[in-house]
């Protein structure tokens, strides 16, 4: 019995690394070559970094079967990729992730090439002021790269953020520079070089696969992972409507978890549901600081926070583990846990 898994992202390739170390056939289909750390593409888009590549290879249990393509279309059994190939699978696993282009003109760093993009146009015009729109943490993330880079920026928030956190990122951020409008704009219609953090856009894959998505396109699963009346589909990541914030904190256990009810069922056993909790949420603020803030298990925020400098070097560190956990699971099989749900 052969397993598919569609995307390479942190979801993907932690579900991969989980299989095959278990004796799996696996199979991964990626349109490129290499891994991508989503977490680092601010830096990417502003020029602090070259890329967020990493050769597959070295995240990647050896025993996977990478078939570089682009899925275009699920059922009956296979894939059908761009390329025109019809894959056929045993059981899929859907991690293809975040990424598809904004329809309103302004740029993106979901995805790699949609980062590259907003970094071609910051370097054809380097005096440009640039506004960011959202403060969420990619919003933040990214006017404080550009501030590190010496642009101009104005970050656009529809109202004051109720998380403690965020208060303090758009504090810091105003201190070092970055103007903050609270107001409801439309991206569309605002001039110069602007990014949409708003929020994330997927794929079209699972809507023209006829499969069951949400209003917003991601698949729809069950609690087990499980596609809804495709009982040999699974999904994970964040292409897959969930109640949980996209992150790679979430994606890797959720990549984990569905490769274990996966092997659950080669057993004979039906597959447990997922569940999950948080410890931190880590934000690079620019210029080697940021801001760690505790979390409880259902994502509402702790008392404590670490700031400044040492928040940057926590931040960094949790980056760097993102990469340890995936060859941590590629080398050893069961290796990678998460916290417990709340």
């Amino acid at each position: 019995m052969t397993t598919t898994v569609l995307g390479a992202g942190y979801a993907g390739v932690m579900a991969a690394n989980r299989l095959a170390g278990r004796g799996e056939e696996v199979v991964l289909v990626t349109p490129e070559p290499w891994f991508v750390e989503r977490i680092r593409l601010h830096r990417v888009a502003t020029g602090l970094r070259e890329n967020a590549r990493l050769d597959l290879k070295t995240v990647l249990n050896p025993a996977v079967e990478v078939i570089e393509g682009t899925a275009t279309k699920i059922g009956d059994g296979k894939v059908q990729l761009a390329s025109g190939e019809n894959l056929p699978y045993d059981t899929l696993l859907y991690a293809i992730g975040s990424g598809a282009s904004a329809s309103n003109g302004s740029y993106r760093i979901v995805s790699e090439r949609e980062t590259e993009r907003l970094r071609d146009a910051l370097a054809e015009a380097p005096e440009a002021p640039v506004t960011v729109v959202g403060a969420g943490l990619t919003g933040v993330e990214l006017a404080g790269a550009l501030r590190e880079a010496g642009r101009e920026v104005k970050l656009i928030t529809a109202a004051t953020p109720e998380r403690r956190a965020i208060q303090a990122h758009l504090r810091f951020l105003a201190k070092h520079g970055v103007e903050i409008e609270f107001a409801r704009v439309d991206p569309a219609e605002i001039e110069g070089i602007v990014v949409d953090t708003t929020g994330f856009t997927v794929p079209s894959l699972a809507a023209d696969s006829g499969l069951p998505v949400d209003e917003s396109g991601r698949l729809l699963v069950d609690e087990q992972l499980t596609v809804p009346g495709h009982p040999n589909i699974l999904g994970a990541g964040d292409a897959v409507h969930s109640s949980f914030r996209a992150a790679c904190a979430t994606a890797l256990p959720m990549g984990a978890h569905a490769a274990d009810v996966i092997i659950e069922r080669r057993q004979g056993q039906s597959g447990k549901p997922f569940r999950m909790g948080y410890v931190l949420q880590c934000t690079d603020l620019g210029g080697g600081r940021g801001r760690v803030q505790f979390l409880h298990p259902d994502d509402t925020e702790r008392a404590i926070a670490i700031d400044g400098r040492a928040g940057g070097l926590v931040k960094e560190t949790i980056c760097r583990m993102t990469v340890r956990w995936l060859t941590q699971e590629r080398d050893r099989a069961g290796r990678y846990s998460w916290p417990a749900g709340a």
